[in-house]
């Protein structure tokens, strides 16, 4: 049961989030202070706020939930992401200020032409919406596991919270509430391993022992052998090292450098020397805290090896595994640090959440509204307007989440979202950056969208009266279809490469 300790806990959190969003935003009179906190957030929250908001809710249940099912081969992604973070601290940044932009996809405005602008804007949206309604869904559900109450109320309590500040404060509250919920949620995972440890008999070396003896701590699935199923260019498996050191390195080019909601708090610093900094040093966080999360799963996996018990086993045979760590949380926790790992859930869903809310606001606000709806608007309207759409957002990422609550593993629902959408982003971002006089306004959009198809096609698990196709066009690579973790890459290529067949207009 949930004492009351663990409220009070839960209500100062809520309390603290949102009067920090009402001081940070109540002086904002224009959309440069509400969208970009007037281009003078220190470097060091902007670095925060960004790791804050890639781990998300996600990462606090997902990849523990990953790592109790299986190993540690999530670290190839990590592995990757270190390239991903430099590839975009020197080709991208340096362009978007140079640019002076509120949004990214006005780059592909200047760059291209406004066919382009509006596919970009309107990738960014449809992904984020389902991505982020994703993130809430997977925070919900260990709420809904805690408090032993429906899903879509879990989902409506965090949304609201989120959206109250988000609303009151902009970019500014969405910086430095993360930072504070940065240090909450990583808390909260400390907590969790040393409390897990001084419960088994034994305690660090009994816990290494076992995982060790049931092959957690496993991070590379490598072999030479082509016949081999850990082959590294195995195409048909999610696990094979090509895949994973791949796939990391894109999907972190994509969310951190053509994702308006992390590239908008970035943009927040003064000189893009500074905010090359703060993501190059998000990358010196990565693998610690990633190995701290996948700690949790796999510590987790061997408490309820020593401590059987059958909620858990009902969860494993329903293929529920991310249900497991609110579980623990809920069961074996003491009042009042209950109260906190909450708390740190919270925080971890609200990190990604706000920044959501407000990089779609800016996106919607800037390349649609601005542009198509009411071209000529007062600051004091257009700051109005910001707030309303943050309100209609959260509305909408709520719905989905709803959708979403039922699915086995968020973490790898995320990820999918992102390999099917991303790759057309990349290939037109890269376009824009590496080539001078490449690139159509109308067929970039329409080699976006086809990108989209065409990785559907090659690694959905079913494509219908297209099965036998596929198969004939993939047997010479042995597989029948390609693994999803190849999708962001298959997509990135085929955008960039034909859209480099097009030369720009004069």
């Amino acid at each position: 049961m949930i004492s009351l300790l663990d409220w009070f806990v839960l209500l100062l959190y809520a309390g603290t989030v949102i009067t920090f969003g009402y001081l940070a935003g109540k002086k904002d009179s224009t959309t440069e202070d509400y969208f970009l906190g007037s281009r003078k957030m220190p470097w060091f929250s902007v670095m925060i706020s960004i790791y804050a908001t890639s781990l998300s809710a996600i990462t606090f249940i997902g990849v523990p939930g990953a790592a109790f099912g299986g190993d540690f081969v999530y670290l190839q992604l990590a592995i990757g992401d270190l390239a991903g973070r430099i590839l975009i601290s020197f080709l991208l940044l340096t362009a978007y200020y140079k640019s002076q932009i509120t949004t990214i996809y006005e780059f592909l405005g200047q760059r291209f032409g406004p066919r382009s602008r509006d596919a970009g804007t309107g990738f960014f949206i449809l992904t984020r919406l389902l991505a982020s309604g994703v993130r809430l869904a997977g925070c919900a559900i260990a709420l809904s596991v805690v408090f032993e109450i429906p899903l879509e109320k879990a989902i409506v309590l965090i949304g609201s919270v989120a959206l109250i500040y988000t609303m009151l404060g902009g970019i500014k509250a969405v910086i430095w509430t993360d930072t504070l919920q940065f240090f909450l949620f990583l808390g909260g995972a400390s907590v969790t391993l040393f409390v897990i440890w001084s419960s088994i008999p034994g305690g660090f070396s009994e816990f290494f022992r076992i995982g060790s003896e049931f092959g957690k701590f496993r991070i590379l699935h490598i072999s030479a052998s082509p016949s081999h199923p850990d082959f590294f260019l195995n195409l048909n498996s999610p696990n094979a090292l090509a895949a994973g050191l791949l796939f990391g390195c894109f999907t972190t080019f994509a969310v951190l450098g053509t994702d308006q909601d992390l590239v908008q708090r970035m943009l927040t610093c003064d000189h893009v020397k500074k905010s090359q900094k703060a993501l190059l040093w998000t990358a010196a966080l990565n693998f610690p805290i990633t190995l701290l999360f996948l700690g949790v799963g796999s510590s987790l996996f061997v408490y309820y090896k020593i401590v059987p018990d059958t909620a858990v086993d009902v969860f494993i045979a329903t293929h529920h595994n991310d249900y497991i760590f609110p579980h623990f949380i809920k069961t074996v926790l003491a009042p009042g640090l209950r109260g906190f790992l909450i708390a740190a859930l919270l925080a971890a869903a609200m990190s990604s959440l706000d920044s959501a809310l407000n990089a779609l606001s800016s996106t919607f606000y800037i390349d649609i509204y601005k542009r198509y709806i009411r071209p000529e608007t007062e600051e004091k309207h257009a700051v109005k307007i910001s707030r309303v759409l943050v309100v209609i957002f959260g509305v909408v990422l709520a719905l989905i989440a709803m959708k979403f609550g039922r699915t086995e593993s968020v973490l790898w629902l995320g990820f999918r979202i992102f390999g099917y959408m991303y790759g057309a982003m990349i290939g037109v971002f890269l376009l824009a950056v590496l080539t001078s006089r490449r690139g159509n306004d109308t067929a970039n959009a329409v080699i976006m969208i086809t990108s989209v198809l065409l990785v559907i096609f090659l690694t959905a698990d079913k494509v219908g009266p297209l099965q036998e196709i596929r198969s004939s066009l993939l047997s010479p690579l042995g597989v029948d279809k390609i693994t999803w973790k190849w999708s962001i890459i298959l997509g990135s290529i085929w955008t960039f490469g034909i859209g480099a067949f097009f030369p720009k207009k004069s």
